[in-house]
């Protein structure tokens, strides 16, 4: 999963799964595994419970955050 950074404050995320995918946490700018092995089907599915810290004294403005994944290919 990736987190990119943004201007404000930095924001750490945890989260709990279902145990298809891995718990884990991510900070702003950057990224952490959330699967390993191999997919054998055609939907990877799991429900996420994240929790979000952010130094709110810092946050001058609503932010966006943009949660990403990759996934790379055994060739």
């Amino acid at each position: 999963m990736t987190l990119p950074r943004t201007p404000g404050p930095t924001v750490r995320a945890t989260w709990r799964t279902g145990g298809t995918l891995l718990p884990g946490t991510v900070i702003s700018g950057d990224r952490t595994l959330v699967y390993a092995g191999p997919v054998t089907s055609p939907v990877l599915r799991d429900l996420i419970d994240i929790a979000l810290e952010a130094d709110g004294a810092r946050l001058t403005q609503p932010e966006a955050l943009a949660f990403g994944f990759e996934i790379e290919l055994d060739q």
